[in-house]
């Protein structure tokens, strides 16, 4: 889907809790530009249990070159890889489609142009000529049937899988960032919304069995990204 990037692998292990249905949160690894040769992050990736980081780069012509870089399991160092796994680009495949696993949901994207509102004597009217006095305003918005999953205005339109993830096809849930940020689940189809957790997050991805969500919550002003793995309880570990 995207361009060429950057990658780190971080080996993961759960973190066990006997009996426990509170959601748990880990923070794997806090990443910055720099660690990324001065991109961003772009995607996070599961590969049988290891979490695959993805960042895009920018060269001074505005072309975009491949970075590729990787965590060791015991250590943050990062080291450069010459491409990504074939287990990562499956998954971000899979994970960033816009129909279901199990085909009952599928995600529809609209951006509306509109004029911006300014408040004159107390009274707010649109602005005839947009270009003039700032242009248009765009709102982006993500909906999966009737389920609004996403929708900001301004900034760029949200590409494929940046805010969702499907769960495994067994489990018939998504996982999604909403446009304040916060971690949702629901079903695939579009029901049942709960919320896991509040923050800045973004990138989320659901593991290949079931059991967690890796993501990325934005911190410093957006200037480093902290990577988080969500244990689930085990109400959303099985079946719907």
């Amino acid at each position: 889907m995207l361009m060429n990037a950057a990658i780190a692998v971080l080996c993961i292990a759960p973190m066990t809790a006997a009996g426990e249905q509170a959601i748990e949160r880990q923070v794997v690894l806090t990443i910055t530009p720099t660690e990324l040769d001065g991109g961003i992050l772009t995607e996070i990736t599961w590969d049988n249990g290891a979490l695959l980081l993805q960042g895009a780069v920018a060269n001074p012509d505005g072309t975009l070159s491949a970075r590729y870089v990787v965590v060791p399991a015991k250590t943050t160092a990062l080291s450069h890889l010459k491409q990504q796994t074939d287990a990562s680009v499956d998954y971000w495949n899979r994970k960033s489609k816009r129909v279901s696993p199990t085909g009952l949901g599928r995600i529809e994207s609209s951006t509306d142009a509109r004029l911006p509102m300014y408040g004159i004597g107390g009274l707010e009217r649109r602005v005839n000529d947009a270009v003039d006095m700032g242009g248009m305003q765009q709102k982006h918005v993500l909906r999966l049937n009737r389920l609004v999953l996403f929708e900001r205005e301004g900034g760029v339109e949200p590409y494929d899988g940046e805010f969702w993830s499907w769960s495994p096809a067994e489990l018939n849930r998504i996982t999604y960032v909403d446009g304040k940020g916060d971690l949702w689940v629901a079903s695939s189809a579009g029901s049942g919304a709960r919320r896991l957790l509040k923050g800045d997050f973004t990138l989320p991805a659901w593991s290949d069995d079931g059991a967690a969500i890796a993501l990325a919550d934005k911190t410093d002003g957006g200037r480093r990204w902290e990577i988080i793995v969500v244990w689930l309880p085990d109400d959303l570990r099985s079946a719907r």
